[in-house]
């Protein structure tokens, strides 16, 4: 089974990004919260938002965000449910296909991390005599 280590299995890279958001179910125009949501780290496949504390999501859930600033609409589910604090909750989601254009970025490539070098067996000092 293949371990997730940094960033070997990602599709995508990630970016320091903050986004208002508009979050309702699909189907519906019915907003959670008071407060709108924003992004914190961004992907072509997703990304992790900051959403007002009263707000409910669950695992799973399904959810249309619309990028405020672009008016770009993608349909997303709920990955994660993280930390509570500083009046906000952390909620991670995906894209049900890659996006693009949600964003307005270009995302830069993934570089596989190198692995560091082991040696085989012990090693010994030559000394000069």
């Amino acid at each position: 089974m293949a371990t997730r280590i940094g960033s070997e299995l990602r599709r995508s890279g990630r970016a320091t990004l903050c986004v208002p958001l508009r979050v309702c179910e699909p189907g519906t125009s019915k907003r959670f919260g008071v407060g709108e949501a924003v992004s914190l780290k961004v992907s072509l496949w997703g990304g992790l938002l900051a959403f007002p504390l009263e707000s409910v999501v669950n695992h799973g859930q399904k959810l249309l965000l619309t990028n405020e600033i672009t008016a770009e609409t993608k349909e997303s589910q709920v990955v994660y449910l993280g930390t509570v604090g500083s009046n906000r909750r952390l909620v991670a989601v995906q894209f049900l296909e890659s996006s693009p254009n949600f964003w307005s970025l270009t995302f830069p490539p993934i570089i596989p991390r190198r692995s560091p070098v082991k040696s085989v067996g012990p090693t010994r000092s030559v000394y000069a005599r």
